[in-house]
């Protein structure tokens, strides 16, 4: 790693120790507005130099985080998840690419619901998201597969919602670094995929819902590619975040169709 970069961490590491979350993000917007600063991966590559594992609260609940795991400390996207997404009582939901699993364990103690599979491409947030799991005694209706994409998720299984925070940046990254996956699809490879393979896994009334940035993805392009298959996208939630780019969260439609 150039010396650059491992400034860029140590400075976003020092960031993050101080207490007031208005100051940690007031500077990282800063940061992010840079041209020659990755804030991205940097902010991942920064999340990792805590001493782990990490105990932390998120919304009512109590979590552990371990390393090599996305964190929602360092990202915020996760409180906004919960806070729009439309979350019924009861039904089965699938989440793509989990993390530790605060979105959905969240969810499923709030809102009782039946069943959640956490999926997630990366050994290590599996099984931080088991970890979690038994921490809340909820195992006998969530469960944390490893699976890329929908590789190893029963296709006997049919979910009432599917949910992916989608790895929306098209860019080149290292691959040996499992979490930079969290952000990066080159040439959009697993949303591709993810779009071709997510029909059989649908109960009638279904919702799928995705995580979004438009600035970074283009919507028309995506939209090209479910057109493909008669779906369509609508646009759920939007806002601009700290991170100055705008954020999505994508309702999938049968074309003609309106579910909002």
């Amino acid at each position: 790693m150039k010396e650059k970069e491992l400034e860029q961490i140590w400075v976003i590491g020092k960031i993050w120790e101080l207490e007031k979350w208005e100051q940690k993000t007031e500077i990282i917007d800063t940061l992010w507005m840079k041209p020659d600063f990755d804030a991205a991966e940097r902010t991942i590559d920064a999340s990792q130099l805590w001493e782990f594992p990490k105990e932390f609260t998120f919304k009512w609940y109590d979590f552990i985080l371990h390393k090599n795991v996305f964190s929602p400390i360092h990202f915020k996207w996760s409180s906004i998840y919960i806070d729009h997404l439309p979350i019924g009582e009861n039904g089965s939901l699938l989440d793509m690419w989990c993390g530790c699993g605060v979105i959905w364990i969240t969810s499923f103690l709030k809102y009782h619901l039946d069943r959640v599979v956490c999926a997630d491409v990366n050994p290590y947030a599996v099984e931080n998201t088991k970890e979690n799991i038994s921490k809340h005694n909820i195992s006998d209706n969530v469960v944390a597969i490893q699976s890329d994409v929908f590789s190893n998720i029963d296709s006997n299984e049919k979910f009432d919602l599917i949910f992916w925070n989608a790895p929306y940046f098209d860019w080149e990254f290292d691959e040996k670094n499992i979490l930079y996956r969290s952000m990066y699809d080159k040439n959009y490879e697993h949303i591709k995929r993810f779009i071709l393979e997510w029909k059989k896994y649908l109960k009638e009334g279904w919702k799928i819902m995705i995580w979004f940035s438009s600035d970074k993805f283009p919507l028309e392009y995506a939209r090209k590619l479910v057109n493909e298959i008669w779906y369509d996208l609508e646009i759920f939630y939007q806002e601009v975040d700290s991170l100055w780019f705008k954020q999505e969260i994508l309702n999938v439609v049968k074309k003609g169709e309106n579910k909002n």
